[in-house]
């Protein structure tokens, strides 16, 4: 079955079954490690897990994260092949509120307690990318999608989740440049028992909330919580490096102890845990990791990690490979700031790059960064923003600032619809960048259609170290482009995008599709 007809039979397959009105929650790419992309949100209540963030740059938007695991302010996700991110990065989860209709309940559960009830939501979406390209050949793209979580099925105490991707590729040049062009991918795939109100087994792979910074686990875990404490274990192998697939030779064990706070003025949760990871029968790497997030009195967010590798059979002393703070405080309804830090260095492998390792080790500068951003609601229509980052390594080689300042008009929709301006300007040793944009964006039919359109523009000045000015080489890049959301039904979603890029006297044309079909259920 070729491509096209099975995209059309994925579309045609999809049928509404509940009530949905869209929001948007809006939050900031805050952590990347290699694996997993950290987004904080000022709540996650209204965000499922498998549910698709979008990252909003000036000029629009597109889909690029997966929400693996979350807690009640920040969301753990996986990146969509094809998207790149970087820390600050705005994103947006577009929420639904769901009335469900009564599902019938089985005779042996209608006794089932509060709390015990069977839950389904899930996602299904397929989605086409085309570039069509001046000056090399033209590059498609189809991604299918599928998400689903299951609490307490049929009112049991088994719950399951899953996320798979599809991506296949359409090559301009299949013989001349032969390459993979169907990847199949697993991100969660995992079944849990839970014992009783406070224990839970879990089979197969899945981040763990407790324990996001490790990535997908494939195994067996198990966690217990005391009153306000909990206690988990961990045992299994972490996926290949190279395709993301099953290989038990990548053993990895270990345990945690954490604490979690609930009151009137401070929600809280801290993790402590320690990990070894093995090639075989070789230790690769032996770490212990912290994590902590909280909220005081409604107004400050914080959010810290670290991760310190104890296992250096060269040097025998521990060394700090990931740290990372944010802190966000709500002076008032119209001011807030927001600051982070973060400290990375390579991760080694002992035994997977056991011929390279002095080579790393002698590369291991940490890769620093900073950033402060200040929002500011003037009036009840506008909203401005103004940021500033920096990033650099431990030696002061390389180093790169970036400014960024917006402002956002909303008015009702039979007035002027959503205005966003918005300025960008970074700097690094050989390039300087800066972007100007504008996009309008409105609804056409409430609760049914949506669309957008922009103008992006580009100035790229190279060879900034050099003395002479005329050396410099300067750019012009353009952008034009429109998009559409469709609710086709209560469920059922269609996007359309499209773009025209210039370059000098190139034109390049960007396509993208995409039908997602939502779907949710309680007893």
């Amino acid at each position: 079955m070729n491509a096209a007809r099975t995209l059309c039979i994925t579309a045609a397959g999809l049928i509404a079954v509940v009530d949905l009105a869209q929001e948007r929650v809006e939050g900031d790419v805050t952590y990347i490690t290699a694996n997993n992309v950290y987004v904080r949100f000022a709540s996650t209540a209204n965000i499922a897990l498998g549910d698709t963030l979008f990252v909003a740059r000036s000029g629009g938007s597109s889909p690029c994260l997966i929400v693996g695991s979350k807690s009640s302010t920040s969301c753990v996700s996986t990146l969509i092949g094809g998207c790149t991110i970087v820390k600050s990065d705005r994103v947006y989860a577009t929420t639904a509120r769901i009335a469900t209709l009564p599902l019938p309940v089985p005779q042996d559960t209608a006794r089932a307690k509060v709390g015990t009830r069977e839950r389904i939501r899930g996602r299904l979406s397929a989605a086409s990318y085309s570039t069509v390209a001046a000056e090399r050949g033209d590059d498609h793209r189809l991604m299918y999608r599928f998400a689903l979580n299951a609490d307490r099925i049929r009112n049991s105490r088994f719950s399951a989740e899953t996320y798979v991707n599809y991506r296949q590729l359409f090559p301009s040049e299949p013989l001349l440049f032969p390459q993979q062009t169907e990847f199949f991918n697993v991100y969660s795939l995992a079944l849990s028992y839970a014992l009783d109100s406070t224990s839970t087994i879990t089979f197969g792979r899945k981040i763990n909330n407790n324990a996001a910074s490790i990535g997908a686990i494939d195994g067996l875990q198990a966690e217990k919580t005391f009153g306000r404490f909990f206690a988990g274990a961990i045992a299994g192998s972490r996926p290949d490096i190279q395709d993301y697939g099953l290989d038990p030779s990548l053993l990895q064990y270990g345990g945690y102890l954490g604490s979690i706070i609930h009151s009137a003025k401070v929600d809280s949760r801290t993790t402590l845990g320690l990990m070894q990871q093995n090639n075989g029968a070789e230790v690769d790497r032996r770490y212990t990791y912290f994590q902590h997030s909280s909220t005081l009195g409604r107004k400050l967010n914080v959010f810290s990690s670290f991760e310190l590798d104890l296992y250096d059979p060269q040097s025998g002393k521990a060394r700090l490979t990931n740290l990372y703070f944010s802190s966000k405080y709500r002076f008032s309804r119209k001011l807030d700031v927001f600051v982070s830090y973060d400290s990375r260095r390579r991760i080694i492998f002992y035994d997977t790059y056991r011929n390279d390792v002095e080579m790393l080790l002698d590369d291991d500068e940490a890769r620093q960064g900073a950033r402060v951003r200040l929002t500011y609601k003037p009036f009840k229509h506008v909203l401005t923003g103004l940021s500033f980052s920096t990033r650099f390594q431990s030696n002061g080689l390389n180093p790169s600032d970036n400014i960024n300042g917006f402002v956002t008009f909303t008015g009702t929709e039979d007035q002027w619809g959503r205005w966003t301006v918005q300025v960008n300007r970074n700097t690094s040793s050989y390039l300087r960048s800066d972007i100007a944009s504008i996009r309008h964006g409105r609804t056409l039919i409430p609760r049914k259609l949506t669309c957008g359109i922009y103008y992006r523009m580009i100035n790229y000045v190279y060879g900034l170290s050099g003395e002479d000015v005329s050396d410099r080489s300067k750019m012009q890049q353009q952008y034009y482009g429109a998009d559409l959301s469709w609710n086709i039904g209560p469920s059922l979603q269609f996007t359309l995008l499209g773009e025209m890029s210039t370059l000098g006297t190139d034109r390049n044309y960007r396509f993208n599709t995409a039908i997602t079909k939502r779907f949710a259920g309680r007893k």
